[in-house]
C-alpha cells in the first residue's frame, strides 16, 4: 500500500518506522529538511521537503498515487489542510491528528468528511482512555481492550501481598472457576513466558491476563483487593488532567492540583463535581487538603517531564497507593522498573497504535506490542480459513502462539481445547516474535486478515493446552514464509 505521511516528528517517525516493516511504501513530508535527512539514515522511505499544504510537495511524494494520507504535524490546522488538498488530488482516505476540542468535540461545527477527512485522531482523548483505564483496574500496568471493548487486556507484577503466587495456573482456573479470565504470559527475568498450567507464579513476576468486560470487578478484588477507586489526585490542570478528572469525577473522589491560579480558575469553571486546588502537591497544607495518603492514585499530568516524574515518585513516599506519568518522553517509559513509577503513558505512541489500527484498514486494525518481544493481536475469522470448524487442540498453533479469548456473537469467552473456531469469530492471541504472520493464515484466507491493535492471548492458551512453554529468546522453529 502506498502511504503518505505529513510530519516527520517523533509520531510520523514511530508510525513510518512501523509501516515500512509491513512492506508498505511510504513517502514522508516535512518542512524540516534537517529532520529528513536524520530520518533517510534510518528509514527507507521517499522524503520530500516542504509544506504538506502545497501541490508541489503532495506530488512529488506521490499523493495521486496513494491509498492513505495521514497528517501528524503538530498544527492542527495544516493537518487539515493538508488532508483537504491531498483529497482534492485523489486521495479516498485521509486521517488528520487533531487536538484541539473545537474541532473534536460534541459542540464542533467541523465535519470532516464534508472537508474530505475520512477521521480526526485526538491523542489527548487516546490517552485518556488509557488513564481511565489505568484507573478502572487498580494494580495493571499495559491495558489493551478488544472486541469492542468487551475482551480486555490487563498486565500487573506479582509483589508480596498478592494471592497468586504459590499456587499451579491450573489450580487458580479452579479457585477462580466463576471467574472469566486466562493468564496468558509472564514475564520473569526479562524474558517473555508463555505458561503451562502447571506453572506457579513467583513474586518479580509480571503477568499478563486477559479477561472478559464482566470479570473486571473479580480482576480488581484478586489484584488490588477492591473493587473500588475511592480517591484520585491529579497534578496538571491542563486539558488531559481536566478531561481525567471529567471522566472520573461523577464516580469517585477527584483533586486536581497546579500551581497556577489562572490554569485552577478554568478548571474549576469546567469541574462540577472536582475539587481543585492551588499550588504543589509537595506543600504540606495541599498534601493535607488533597488527603494525599489515602489517595488510591496520583496521575503526574503536568507540562514539564521531570517535575512529573519527580511529583509521581513523591506522592507513593506520602502515601498514595499507585501512580501515574502521563510523558511525551518514549525514554521515560524505560525508567518504569528501575524507578517506584506503577504506569507511564505516552499520548504520542498511543496515538501511533490507533493510527496504524485505521492504517491497517480491513487487513490489520491493531497489534498491540507487549514491550519489545511479544504482541496482542485481534482477528476476525474469515471465510475460507483454515481454523474454522477445527477446535484449538487440533490447529497445533505454534509453540509461543495462544489464543486467549474469542468474541462470538456478541458474547465474549475465555476457550479452551475444545472450543471449535466459526466463521466471523473475533480472535484475540498473544503472539512471540515471528508467529503473527503464521497465526495469520491459520485464522484468515490470504489477504483476507483482520487484526486489532491490543494485546495477543490466543496463542499462549495453545500452548498451555499442549503443555509447552517458550521463552521469547530462544530460537524459533522454522517455518514458510508464504
Amino acid at each position: 500500500m502506498k502511504i503518505v505521511i505529513a510530519g516527520a516528528g517523533a509520531v510520523g517517525f514511530h508510525l513510518s518506522q512501523e509501516l515500512e516493516a509491513e512492506g508498505h511504501n511510504i513517502a514522508l513530508i516535512d518542512v524540516d529538511g534537517k529532520r529528513l535527512d536524520h530520518l533517510r539514515d534510518r528509514l527507507d522511505v521517499l522524503a520530500v521537503t516542504g509544506s504538506a499544504t502545497s501541490r508541489s510537495a503532495l506530488e512529488a511524494a506521490g499523493v495521486r498515487e496513494a491509498d492513505l494520507f495521514i497528517a501528524v504535524s503538530d498544527q492542527d490546522e495544516i493537518n487539515m489542510l493538508a488532508c483537504m488538498a491531498a483529497h482534492q488530488l485523489g486521495v479516498r482516505r485521509t486521517l488528520a491528528r487533531v487536538r484541539s476540542r473545537d474541532f473534536t468535540g460534541p459542540d464542533s461545527i467541523v465535519d470532516p468528511v464534508k472537508l474530505g477527512i475520512t477521521r480526526f485522531i485526538n491523542p489527548d482523548e487516546i490517552a485518556v482512555d488509557s488513564v481511565v483505564a489505568l484507573v478502572d483496574a487498580p494494580g495493571s500496568i499495559d491495558v489493551g481492550d478488544f472486541a469492542g471493548g468487551e475482551i480486555l487486556l490487563r498486565s500487573f507484577d506479582i509483589d508480596e501481598k498478592s494471592v497468586l503466587t504459590g499456587r499451579p495456573l491450573a489450580r487458580l482456573k479452579e479457585d477462580y472457576a466463576g471467574v472469566p479470565f486466562l493468564v496468558a504470559a509472564v514475564r520473569r527475568d526479562g524474558r517473555h513466558v508463555i505458561p503451562r498450567g502447571t506453572e506457579e507464579l513467583a513474586l518479580g513476576d509480571r503477568v499478563y491476563m486477559l479477561l472478559t468486560r464482566e470479570s473486571l470487578p473479580d480482576f480488581r478484588k484478586i489484584v488490588a483487593g477492591s473493587d473500588r477507586v475511592q480517591r484520585v489526585v491529579i497534578y496538571g490542570a491542563e486539558r488531559l488532567g481536566i478531561a481525567v478528572a471529567e471522566r472520573l469525577q461523577e464516580r469517585t473522589s477527584v483533586v486536581v492540583i497546579d500551581e497556577d491560579p489562572e490554569k485552577c480558575r478554568a478548571a474549576a469553571a469546567v469541574l462540577d463535581d472536582t475539587l481543585v486546588l492551588h499550588g504543589s502537591p509537595n506543600d504540606s497544607d495541599i498534601k493535607g487538603q488533597s488527603r494525599l495518603a489515602s489517595a488510591d492514585f496520583f496521575i503526574s499530568a503536568g507540562r514539564n517531564e521531570e517535575h512529573n516524574l519527580i511529583l509521581a515518585m513523591l506522592a507513593k513516599k506520602y502515601g498514595a497507593r499507585r501512580n501515574i506519568v502521563v510523558t511525551a518522553e518514549p525514554e521515560i517509559a524505560q525508567l518504569l522498573d528501575s524507578l517506584d513509577i506503577d504506569a507511564v503513558i505516552n499520548p504520542r505512541l498511543t496515538m501511533v497504535g490507533r493510527l496504524l489500527r485505521y492504517a491497517r484498514g480491513g487487513r490489520v486494525q491493531t497489534v498491540q506490542k507487549i514491550g519489545d518481544a511479544a504482541e496482542i493481536v485481534e482477528m476476525v475469522v474469515r471465510h475460507g480459513a483454515m481454523a474454522i470448524d477445527e477446535s484449538l487442540a487440533e490447529l497445533e498453533l505454534p509453540d509461543g502462539a495462544l489464543v486467549g479469548a474469542i468474541m462470538r456473537e456478541q458474547e465474549a469467552f475465555i476457550p479452551h481445547g475444545q472450543t471449535k473456531i466459526q466463521e466471523g469469530d473475533v480472535v484475540v492471541a498473544f503472539v512471540l516474535p515471528g508467529l503473527r504472520e503464521r497465526v495469520e493464515r491459520m485464522f484468515a484466507r490470504r489477504g483476507s486478515v483482520t487484526f486489532s491493535t491490543e494485546a495477543s492471548t490466543g496463542d499462549i492458551l495453545a500452548a498451555m493446552r499442549t503443555g509447552e512453554s517458550r521463552t521469547s529468546d530462544e530460537p524459533e522453529k522454522t517455518h514458510d514464509s508464504k
